[in-house]
């Protein structure tokens, strides 16, 4: 077939237009860096409250991170991440789907950060790297769904002193997490964390939710760490109200919990977990990979083995216990899971 002289130079100039374009973005993307993360499970359900699930088993992804982090000045930087999962409710047979976890843009200034966009929530965001172990299970607030992860707003962090001993992070958001905006109220957020010495530290949160004009959320919560060489431990109480409208009872929820991470060798490190909810939870059957029954007070038992030979990598066989006050409609006062969770991570 023979080709026109205009159209060769037609597509040759397109070629060099697209070659040149893609090095563009490739210098682009190198100055900026891709990382992620991935964890699951192999997971079987000994006892459980809802029958149905009694000897469930399978794999599954429950968190997928793709995150590209790009600085625009020696002042500004901004962050894109992706995040994938699985349902998590037992029934839904369904592919992974992305949706944007984060996406802000950032201004430094010394030590203090200024933050517009989704953005990590100071709900949970300090505690979930104390306990370190987010691939196992989730920390309290986030796992019985008495607050967001993350939220759409500004947000301002920082620390003062030489060593760094006083940090905080304040946010003025939607309230609705990664949702859109449907409603005229904002939720605010506050911590504030005090570094005692060099092994020990305190946190304490609140924020202020409105819904509606008749219907608003309180959380009030406390931390106490201690950080060794080869030892952490953490104990913790949050305290939630929540004004439900006009005509409806006022729900107190309250949590309390404590957890040690125990270095046994280079390789391998042992933790526990004890996490005690004193009122009934109306959230905790819909609570994704562990529904809970929303109608009596619980106690959950945590407890597994970190085997990670290489330090981006960790095996981690645990077993999870609920212990329930008083024996749902099935008679099975414990949930029983075992598991073997993977986790892994990598960076450009």
């Amino acid at each position: 077939m023979k080709v026109s002289k205009n159209l060769f130079v037609h597509y040759y100039l397109r070629f060099l237009v697209l070659g040149w374009v893609l090095l563009l973005a490739g210098q682009t993307f190198a100055q900026g860096k891709f990382s992620g993360y991935m964890f699951g499970d192999y997971y079987y359900v000994f006892n459980h409250h809802n029958i149905n699930l009694e000897g469930q088993n399978g794999f599954w992804f429950r968190r997928i991170y793709f995150t590209y982090d790009y600085k625009l000045t020696d002042e500004f930087f901004t962050r894109f991440r992706l995040e994938l999962n699985s349902p998590g409710d037992f029934k839904t047979n369904d592919t992974l789907k992305p949706y944007v976890k984060d996406a802000y843009l950032g201004w430094k200034t010394g030590n203090h950060n200024v933050i517009i966009g989704i953005s990590p929530t100071p709900t949970w965001e300090f505690i979930e790297a104390f306990w370190g172990y987010r691939s196992v299970e989730k920390t309290p607030l986030d796992l019985y769904r008495m607050g967001d992860s993350r939220d759409f707003g500004f947000a301002f962090k920082g620390s003062m002193g030489k060593e760094k001993w006083f940090s905080y992070h304040i946010q003025v958001a939607n309230g609705e997490g990664t949702k859109s905006e449907v409603n005229k109220q904002k939720k605010g957020m506050a911590s504030f964390l005090f570094k005692i010495g060099k092994h020990f530290l305190f946190e304490i949160y609140g924020d202020y939710s409105q819904v509606t004009s008749d219907r608003n959320s309180w959380v009030y919560q406390g931390f106490f760490g201690y950080r060794g060489e080869r030892t952490r431990i953490g104990v913790q109480y949050a305290y939630q109200t929540l004004q439900q409208g006009i005509g409806n009872e006022i729900l107190n929820l309250s949590v309390s919990s404590v957890f040690g991470i125990f270095k046994t060798s280079d390789k391998t490190s042992l933790l526990f977990r004890y996490d005690r909810m004193a009122d009934p939870n109306p959230s905790g059957q819909s609570i994704a990979y562990v529904p809970i029954n929303g109608g009596t007070p619980f106690s959950l038992f945590l407890a597994g083995l970190d085997l990670h030979p290489i330090k981006n990598a960790s095996l981690i066989p645990n077993i999870e216990l609920i212990s329930y006050d008083k024996p749902p409609n099935s008679g099975h006062k414990t949930d029983f899971y075992l598991k073997v969770t993977f986790f892994y991570s990598w960076s450009q």
